[in-house]
């Protein structure tokens, strides 16, 4: 596996971990190279989240369904969050009061931990796409999704899903 995937994710990581998600990001419009990824029909087959980290290698095509968890600002990266995960919004009679519920405060944090994944796209060359997805066919925190591509892990089990293709539920 190249190395290249996991210094992003490391790198990515950092930077989502280290922000609340306050800054306002910008809608996407007009053409886009993510065109090449949409699909309008949701792909069979699709596994969770928390399958594809605990069972599936590197190298893998796989199809993964989850929740968007957050974007990466002008940047074609999201963090995809197992459906199990529920954020402040989904809680029975909660109150919510939490301005950024798409970074799962109700949940025990080493939960998320395992819960999450990373999905890049790249371009013809292998590198990331600089483009955000936010706002892109209406994308935004907490929506559901199917991703297909091929898994990389590192050692630290750390996953990226390099994607092929796209759909969004709904």
């Amino acid at each position: 596996m190249s190395k290249t995937p996991l210094i992003l994710f490391v790198a990515l990581t950092t930077l989502l971990l280290g922000s609340c998600g306050d800054a306002a990001e910008p809608e996407a419009t007009g053409p886009s190279q993510l065109d090449a990824f949409w699909s309008q029909d949701s792909p069979s087959g699709a596994r969770e989240v928390l399958d594809i980290r605990s069972n599936a290698g590197a190298g893998d095509q796989i199809v993964v369904t989850g929740r968007i968890q957050d974007f990466v600002d002008g940047r074609a990266f999201i963090k995809m969050t197992d459906s199990a995960l529920k954020s402040c919004l989904d809680l029975d009679g909660a109150d919510c009061s939490c301005p950024t519920p798409w970074d799962y405060c109700c949940e025990d944090p080493a939960k998320v931990k395992t819960h999450i994944i990373g999905v890049a796209f790249h371009d013809e060359g292998g590198r990331l796409l600089r483009e955000g997805l936010k706002g892109f066919n209406g994308l935004d925190h907490l929506q559901t999704i199917t991703v297909t591509g091929t898994v990389n892990k590192d050692d630290e089990g750390n996953v990226i899903v390099v994607a092929t293709a796209l759909h969004r539920k709904g």
